[in-house]
């Protein structure tokens, strides 16, 4: 989750252990563990809003996916409805005819 080495655990462990005895180190451990979940949980419940808003709104039909500078696969959301086109243009045409999704669906 936070890319973290084996030795960067052990160093943040000793300063831990250091600062708060061993004595408190289980209570803040189980403190720190049960922020965390909350703050998953808290994620979760987000996302799941959203992508039931999106399921309502027709949008999540219309999902495409392209790929960005870097690299990496983004999805990509229908403007025509959001912003009116300008009279007389055409809209711009951003992926090749040939593109495939990673399920092999033609967009």
């Amino acid at each position: 989750m936070f890319d973290l080495s084996f030795s960067e655990i052990l160093l943040i462990v000793l300063v831990a252990v250091v600062f708060l005895g061993p004595k408190e180190l289980p209570t803040v451990i189980r403190a720190v563990a049960r922020a965390l979940r909350v703050l998953k949980n808290l994620s979760m419940e987000v996302r799941k809003t959203f992508e039931a808003l999106a399921e309502e709104s027709g949008i999540a039909n219309e999902i495409k996916m392209i790929q960005g500078d870097d690299g990496k696969w983004y999805e990509s959301y229908p403007t025509q409805n959001v912003m009116p086109a300008k009279a007389g243009s055409q809209p711009e045409k951003t992926l090749d005819p040939g593109f495939r999704r990673d399920d092999g669906e033609e967009l």
